[in-house]
């Protein structure tokens, strides 16, 4: 069996793994989500985007099957960092589902730093487009989620304030620090689809809260300039 077969053979389990775990497990994710939501937490529309995530990785997966040598090269120099993912996304639905929060939170930081590798590593080879599509998609959402997270963990563990300040000024910073990540990995990789997860998280953010004056103007800022970022990138291609 030829290297690339034995890890798309490898890929398909653990993802078969993270998918049943979702699965049995996405409507308490949910519940505990909306206990004491924080006020960076995002509509339930919003998470409809793990559909297409999980489409374009299953995609991506059988491709391996098709590649010849010189193809399968992303396949190769990705490895075992992505079957360490599956495994860390399903891990994280089950600390969150338990409500170990803490727990859930080290577990998605974990997640992130994996897909930040598996992103490096294709940005470093000759890719295209599509060989990059799922886990643009999929780096955006979780670094939203990541932050998400993280404030919820602060909320459902009664921390008013943090460093001196509380909840709106650590949702503005998160914010806007969120939003200038968006903006150098979209220049830095021309890539269109990451700043666009942002968008899509920071509209559902505002539909599901009732939230200060302040944050609803500095997310419609944020939109705009994202929305601009993707606009310039565009003209570039």
């Amino acid at each position: 069996m030829k290297q690339t077969t034995r890890l798309g053979v490898i890929y398909l389990l653990f993802f078969a793994f993270m998918i049943v775990t979702n699965y049995m497990s996405a409507t308490n994710v949910g519940t505990v989500a909306n206990q004491d939501q924080a006020l960076i937490q995002p509509a339930g529309f919003a998470f409809s985007i793990w559909g297409i995530i999980y489409f374009l990785l299953f995609i991506w997966i059988m491709r391996i099957f098709f590649v010849n040598r010189w193809s399968g090269e992303i396949y190769t120099r990705i490895g075992y960092w992505l079957p360490a993912n599956f495994l860390l996304n399903s891990l994280w639905i089950i600390a969150f589902t338990q409500e170990w929060v803490f727990l859930s939170v080290i577990i998605i930081i974990g997640l992130l730093l994996t897909l930040i590798v598996i992103y490096f590593k294709i940005n470093r080879i000759d890719f295209r487009w599509y060989d990059r599509l799922p886990f643009s998609i999929y780096l955006g959402w979780v670094s939203v989620a990541t932050i998400v997270n993280v404030f919820t963990w602060f909320v459902q563990s009664n921390t008013t304030t943090f460093l001196g300040l509380s909840e709106v000024p650590w949702t503005i910073i998160m914010l806007l620090i969120g939003t200038l990540l968006a903006v150098m990995i979209a220049f830095a990789y021309r890539d269109i689809f990451y700043p666009l997860v942002f968008i899509w998280a920071y509209s559902a953010i505002v539909v599901e809260n009732s939230m200060p004056s302040i944050i609803v103007v500095t997310v419609i800022c944020i939109a705009i300039q994202l929305a601009l970022v993707v606009f310039i990138l565009l003209r570039k291609k």
